[in-house]
């Protein structure tokens, strides 16, 4: 059993550091220390072939399934993935911060190249899939919203593939704190 907290204890507030206002700078810094599963989203269609990495991922309803991704208003990807009307999203596993790398675009390459650094499938919708992530969700575009300074894609899932961890590669790969993680 554990001790009774004394006077002084109970009236000291945790340690935190004084409350500013929710600018962009805070706000980043605030959720950079939420960690979140890195992700693929990727396309294909008539409009082309585009993908790239995010964090801002999760669902929203389980009937019917249904996700949400964001992307930001600047990229030059938005029409492609607006006017194809499906894609995939893929959770990576830790070791494929290449794969994350190349579709943030950090290595600078175009759309299309970012493919070819790893095997992908396609799925019923037609929007690739990576072969190697631990989830896929093939997805058809049930709702694109602009909202501030990103894109909001809404996608009904249509298919799902998982894998399960192998010894080789048995995390998911997380960001937190502006770097990679695993768990």
């Amino acid at each position: 059993m554990s001790e009774p907290l004394s006077d002084s204890e109970q009236d000291s507030p945790p340690a935190i550091r004084q409350v500013m206002p929710a600018g962009t700078h805070h706000f980043r810094d605030a959720l950079a220390r939420v960690p979140a599963a890195v992700v693929v989203v990727a396309t294909d269609g008539p409009f082309g072939l585009g993908g790239f990495t995010a964090t801002a991922f999760t669902s929203v309803s389980d009937d019917p399934p249904t996700i949400l991704v964001c992307l930001n208003r600047k990229s030059s990807q938005t029409e492609i993935f607006h006017q194809n009307g499906i894609f995939s999203v893929n959770m990576l596993a830790a070791g494929d911060e290449a794969i994350a790398n190349d579709f943030a675009g950090f290595t600078k390459l175009p759309a299309p190249e970012r493919f070819k650094s790893a095997a992908w499938l396609k799925g019923p919708t037609g929007a690739p899939m990576l072969e190697r992530a631990r989830v896929s969700l093939d997805c058809r575009l049930a709702d694109f919203k602009s909202v501030a300074t990103h894109n909001v894609l809404f996608g009904e899932v249509q298919a799902i593939r998982i894998q399960d961890a192998t010894p080789d590669r048995p995390e998911i790969l997380l960001y937190h704190d502006r770097h990679y993680r695993k768990i």
